[in-house]
């Protein structure tokens, strides 16, 4: 078993692929830290001349905002593989992950899953001998070694998974911290054909709540629909709201700065999306 080490806080970084840290995770941890301590040691490995965080990216940050200048940690020698799979899993046990967000890295986990162990794949675990004959293997299949690992059932995690798999990435980033971000509308999309998931989430971003019976299927016909010259109207309307939004006031903003970050993101992108086309 690897033993603690304390290590300088600045020979450690976080990975470029971390998620977002979420600004009230990581005041309560510091708070908790100065009170009690440090009671789970990051994981990091050598990277370069100092130390890459494999799990406790917020605790990291949290001992950074407490003032530690050494943190405990386990070294280990993880490869690329190894450490992003310790990675998500510390991510799944997470409860304030979305549905969204958990799908992705379910389906992450399980390409690395199966990369590490191709006999597991299809739910399998055959592997193939030298002589060409199939043997079955001790290896748990992806659903069972998951379920296993980050304390949820087998059919959550079949589920999660098809959610990251058919969903495109491109969909999930539009989706990400939105009012669509829930378990049944993705079991919506995941149904829709991949090229024509964007139209579609773009088209349920902007319709509005109807009435039912007839009345709100006619608004939902024609907000499939919009005015192309009130569209425009409307793109300039919010960029001047959001022009007038204070950026300090954002930064200062708590617990949603994660979020505000993951949109502002989203939206870089399709302001991005919009001048190219507008250039043609």
């Amino acid at each position: 078993m690897n033993s603690i080490t304390l290590l300088p806080i600045d020979q450690l970084h976080r990975r470029p692929d971390a998620r977002p840290l979420n600004d009230d995770t990581v005041a309560a941890l510091a708070e908790s830290i100065e009170q009690i301590g440090l009671i789970n040691a990051l994981r990091v490995r050598q990277s370069g001349e100092g130390y890459e965080v494999i799990a406790g990216s917020h605790r990291f940050a949290a001992c950074d905002l407490a003032g530690l200048h050494e943190i405990p940690c386990f070294i280990v020698g993880d490869d690329d593989l190894h450490a992003e799979l310790a990675m998500i899993d510390e991510n799944l046990c997470r409860a304030e992950l979305s549905p969204s967000e958990r799908a992705q890295q379910t389906a992450r986990r399980k390409t690395l899953y199966e990369s590490l162990h191709p006999e597991t794949k299809h739910g399998q675990n055959i592997e193939i001998i030298p002589s060409g004959q199939f043997v079955r293997t001790d290896q748990p299949s992806f659903t069972e070694a998951t379920a296993k690992a980050v304390g949820r059932d087998e059919r959550s995690v079949r589920r999660d998974a098809e959610r990251g798999e058919k969903i495109t990435p491109e969909a999930h980033k539009l989706i990400v911290g939105t009012k669509l971000d829930k378990g049944t509308y993705l079991d919506q999309i995941k149904r829709v054909e991949p090229e024509k998931q964007i139209e579609r989430i773009k088209a349920d971003l902007t319709r509005e709540p109807t009435r039912g019976g007839i009345a709100g299927r006619y608004h939902a016909v024609a907000d499939t629909k919009p005015d192309p010259v009130k569209s425009a109207e409307r793109f300039v309307a919010l960029v001047d709201q959001i022009e007038a939004v204070s950026v300090d006031d954002l930064i200062s903003s708590g617990r949603m700065r994660a979020q505000v970050g993951q949109r502002a993101s989203g939206l870089a992108d399709h302001m991005n999306e919009i001048m190219e086309r507008l250039n043609r």
